[in-house]
């Protein structure tokens, strides 16, 4: 289940704003000088599997810059880590990964660096657009897109046909299939609803909601707007029918319900194809599917997952950081690499890797034979560019999982859940100096 422990890395809520008024943490970790002719030696802070690889090449690649891999744990206890370090001004990384919907907290600390004056704006067309909307704000880039999740749906083509359907392609004939599935056989579902944070912000991304919208220290929350209300009311109206499995993502439970085809489809991210090995026994009965659509025959997907490297602004040598962040992410050969299943395993964000025969031509025995990344590719180009993240994210999330538990209770409904957020969101981000603004 190494994907799984990746993926929860990659949506785990932290613990991470300093202050949104505190002093930035500008003031560099100790160097020393380097002996004359020995390399530059930068810290590389990363959870993803096997990158320690692609540090390996870099460092063989050159004599000039020495990188010093460093994997902290996953993301919660990285993310505890850094915020120690930056309030210690101390044993900074110079290189660090982030979530994407976390950068915003991190600019607004001022812990990370422009990179601009290193080129960065040179290398934007080379990645998927949105991706390159995630870490950059104005004409300022803070970080280089490292992989994402856009979302496609995975389906058990048996267990749809036992109960009479097929792969829903609108949310409307998601919700009826669900229905006519279940009522066909008791013990089996369609889909199921998780309580994950990142999971409902790429519905909400898909239907064209617009949580958030930040212009320097103002903020603007909104989780009333149509389009998230017709989220909430899709998804309550959906747990209230009972046509949705009672098992939540990521358990045991939900486990089990993947592997005896009691849960027929999960719409989640590009990475969720690690459930092969959940269910062994649906070899040649699996497929991927795009995203049901909000309007038939619409294109329109969003994210769940990814995340992002960036040079810190306490960094003492920024220019031999950004020059390997930028190797990282751009280089097609390695960005090539990053997507090995026996490696990192991450999904691409450069066009070029997108494109590139040797991943996007692959077949799958388990996956019937489908070139699924041809799908994925697809999904990733068809992400809402215009989506972004606020630097309250971790109360946002963490107020979700409140709010979300009594919907799933039924003492409250989706829609009320998400105007307490808005509510609550902008009294918590008025409290941490920001000028914010509701509907």
């Amino acid at each position: 289940m190494k994907k799984l422990v990746t993926l929860l890395s990659f949506i785990t809520v932290l613990g991470l704003l300093l202050s949104a008024c505190g002093g930035a943490a500008t003031q560099p970790s100790a160097a020393t000088a380097a002996p004359a002719g020995a390399p530059v030696e930068i810290t590389f802070w990363s959870w993803v599997p096997h990158i320690e690889d692609q540090v390996a090449e870099f460092n063989a690649s050159q004599t000039a810059i020495k990188v010093n891999y460093v994997r902290p744990a996953g993301g919660r206890e990285m993310y505890n880590k850094l915020k120690v370090a930056l309030q210690a001004h101390a044993d900074i990384p110079d290189v660090v990964q982030i979530e994407y919907q976390l950068v915003p907290s991190f600019i607004a600390q001022d812990a990370l660096l422009d990179l601009t004056a290193y080129g960065a704006n040179d290398d934007k067309d080379k990645f998927v657009p949105w991706t390159w909307a995630q870490v950059s704000q104005g004409n300022a880039v803070y970080a280089y897109p490292q992989d994402a999740g856009p979302m496609v749906m995975f389906c058990n083509d048996d267990a749809l046909a036992k109960g009479g359907v097929t792969a829903p392609t609108t949310w409307e004939e998601f919700a009826a299939s669900a229905e006519k599935l279940h009522k066909a056989n008791p013990n089996a579902y369609l889909s199921n609803f998780t309580a994950d944070q990142g999971w409902i912000f790429g519905i909400l991304w898909q239907a064209g909601a617009r949580p958030f919208a930040v212009d320097g220290s103002n903020i603007t929350v909104n989780f009333t707007s149509p389009e998230a209300t017709k989220v909430a009311k899709f998804w309550g109206d959906l747990i209230k029918s009972g046509n949705l499995s009672p098992v939540d993502t990521y358990t045991n439970d939900w486990n089990t319900a993947l592997g005896n085809g009691s849960i027929a489809c999960w719409p989640t991210g590009a990475w969720g194809t690690f459930i092969s090995s959940s269910a062994p026994d649906f070899k040649g009965k699996m497929k991927v599917y795009p995203m049901p659509q909000w309007t038939a025959g619409g294109t329109v997907n969003g994210n769940y997952g990814g995340s992002s490297i960036a040079v810190t602004k306490a960094s003492a040598h920024p220019k031999e950081a950004a020059a390997f962040v930028r190797w990282l992410n751009t280089d097609p050969k390695v960005t090539l690499e990053l997507t090995n299943p026996d490696g990192a395993g991450l999904f691409p964000v450069t066009q070029s890797t997108l494109a590139d025969k040797s991943w996007k031509d692959v077949t799958y025995d388990y996956w019937s034979g489908q070139a699924i990344h041809q799908t994925m590719a697809d999904a990733a180009q068809q992400v809402d560019v215009n989506f972004a993240w606020s630097p309250l994210t971790d109360f946002v999330f963490q107020t979700y999982t409140d709010e979300i538990t009594q919907v799933v209770a039924g003492t409250i409904t989706f829609e009320q859940a998400f105007k307490d957020l808005q509510d609550k969101t902008a009294a918590y981000g008025k409290d941490q100096g920001f000028t914010i603004t509701t509907p």
